[in-house]
């Protein structure tokens, strides 16, 4: 698996190297996933509050749970991000770290997935943002395709769990 993450990664890399405009969309969509995610969540976590609404805790609570195991896996795999490991630039600013599991993709789809419980179109929405925010980071070279999808996946599981 390791081998076909290297090999997606070095060739989006020789792509999206040549592409200046490119590097731009992709520091612009995630600029614009992060005001979207900011503004539905507060809104939906506002409404939420306003009717007193027993599932705030819940929704409060589950993302940061998520983040914090994300965050621990991290640290206890400690796999380097593609353009440490493999020497390529990045088409986005980044510092050096961990890589697996992605907090940008896990983040981003448990913010989806419980917006989704409480409003379907608002979450939708987000889910599509999630999605392209995953992808944007490993055209970026920032994540392998495997750190995003264990990241989306862990989402996923811990909305099944807490959720359903």
């Amino acid at each position: 698996m390791m081998f076909i993450d290297k090999k997606i990664i070095l060739m989006l890399h020789k792509f999206v190297s040549k592409k200046k405009r490119l590097k731009k969309a992709l520091d612009l969509i995630n600029l614009v996933s992060v005001i979207i995610f900011i503004t539905l969540y507060s809104l939906c976590a506002l409404m939420l509050l306003i009717s007193l609404d027993r599932r705030l805790i819940k929704f409060l609570l589950i993302p940061a749970l998520v983040l914090l195991v994300v965050t621990i896996l991290r640290k206890a795999i400690n796999r380097k991000r593609p353009f440490e490991a493999l020497e390529i630039e990045p088409a986005m600013e980044h510092d050096a770290g961990c890589s697996f599991p992605s907090r940008h993709a896990s983040s981003a789809m448990i913010i989806a997935l419980s917006v989704y419980w409480n409003n379907p179109i608002a979450g939708g929405v987000l889910i599509f943002f999630a999605l392209l925010t995953a992808v944007t980071r490993v055209l970026a070279g920032v994540h392998y395709p495997i750190d995003v999808l264990a990241g989306i996946i862990i989402s996923i599981l811990f909305s099944i769990l807490f959720y359903i």
